[in-house]
């Protein structure tokens, strides 16, 4: 049992058994790879380094997972970047999340039943999936059970509530990450960290806060649904709809090339003063990508028994004009930009260039926070 539960909730082979002073974080989703270095200092998390560079190809999923040593390489060898162990992260669309019912009270029953339970979930061998697991706090867990209870829910075995814990599941098949490991190995580079991209972007958006989200990640091809759960996520479902075929679609519709629609998409926006961007492009993949929101929201219900705190939007597409305004009238919750850069320092003269550029870097630099945290 041991060998096949892995860590990916604290990576993958638990490297990090103590504190770093220096770290880097690298995000390969999407058109664009992003790098962030990070260095801590007195107690504080500083930032070194960062860059978006734009992929010179469309590489396929398995291509990028083949040539990510070689395009990391080069990438760190133009911006003078020496260190060789990095943190990657594996994309949520590679990975199976799942959430399971379990009646086992000590850690090796729990273990025991979720092996048991995987093999229906997890459509290949067990022998060729990494996966871990970690218990949720749930209402159906603690509505029978007072307030003095809750606090010493560890101790009270015997409690009817304890009889049923809900715990999440995820897995991500072994050539996955091999394949990216022997990339950076051909490469003389160190994957020191692997982890999928939903936990980098709660780190860096939200770290330990303890309240109830959604995180809308729209990227360029993926759009990813981020419940969090009382600090913890719940679910991640992912849809292949974003920037990439608003862009596509905005280019065939006015006739113009890409580069011309990815600018009108992003400074334009639901302000655009064409009926046809707005009325068929624009509202039917956000109405698309929110009715997914809401449809996964329902499904759990803990969402039904308490309501968003807000929701935060993360990728280079929420930086669409009116995108932040019009999610937020239709689903009736606050919406903010998330901030992944909140707990680094960073230069004050490039303060407007890297905000405005944050939904990016979310991955990133929830990677390289990994560490140096307390």
């Amino acid at each position: 049992m041991e060998q096949k539960l892995q860590s990916y909730f604290n990576n993958i082979a638990s490297y990090f058994k103590k504190s770093k002073s220096h770290s880097i974080g690298i995000d390969l989703g999407g058109n664009n790879l992003k790098i962030v270095e990070l260095q801590k200092k007195g107690g504080k998390i500083k930032l070194k380094n960062y860059a978006l560079v734009k992929m010179e190809k469309d590489l396929s999923r398995r291509d990028l997972r083949y040539f990510s040593g070689q395009i990391v390489s080069k990438i760190l060898a133009d911006m003078s970047i020496s260190k060789k162990d990095i943190s990657i992260a594996i994309p949520s669309y590679s990975s199976l999340m799942t959430l399971l019912e379990v009646s086992g009270q000590s850690r090796e029953e729990i273990e025991s039943e979720i092996e048991y339970e995987a093999s229906k979930y997890i459509p290949v061998d067990l022998s060729e999936v990494v996966f871990d697991w970690q218990i949720i706090e749930s209402v159906s867990m603690l509505k029978k059970v007072g307030s003095n209870e809750k606090e010493n829910l560890d101790q009270k075995t015997d409690s009817p509530a304890l009889k049923k814990s809900k715990v999440l599941l995820i897995s991500v098949m072994k050539n996955i990450s091999s394949e990216f490991q022997k990339s950076f190995q051909d490469n003389n580079l160190s994957i020191e960290s692997i982890e999928v991209d939903c936990f980098s972007i709660q780190r860096a958006l939200l770290g330990k806060e303890k309240k109830n989200y959604l995180i809308l990640d729209i990227g360029g091809k993926v759009t990813n649904i981020i419940g969090i759960y009382k600090g913890q996520i719940l679910f991640n479902r992912n849809i292949d709809l974003a920037g990439v075929k608003i862009t596509d679609l905005i280019a065939k519709s006015l006739n113009v090339a890409k580069e011309r629609a990815e600018k009108l998409k992003i400074n334009q926006g639901f302000e655009f003063d064409s009926e046809i961007v707005v009325k068929n492009i624009l509202e039917p993949v956000f109405d698309s990508i929110i009715e997914e929101a809401q449809k996964n929201l329902k499904e759990f219900e803990e969402f039904k028994e308490e309501s968003l705190d807000k929701i935060i939007l993360s990728g280079g597409t929420a930086k669409v004009r009116g995108a932040k305004d019009y999610i937020q009238d239709k689903m009736k919750v606050e919406v903010v930009y998330g901030n992944p850069w909140s707990k680094v320092e960073y230069p004050k003269k490039i303060e407007k260039k890297i905000l405005n550029n944050s939904p990016f870097f979310g991955v990133a630099v929830g990677l390289a926070l990994i560490g140096l945290e307390e």
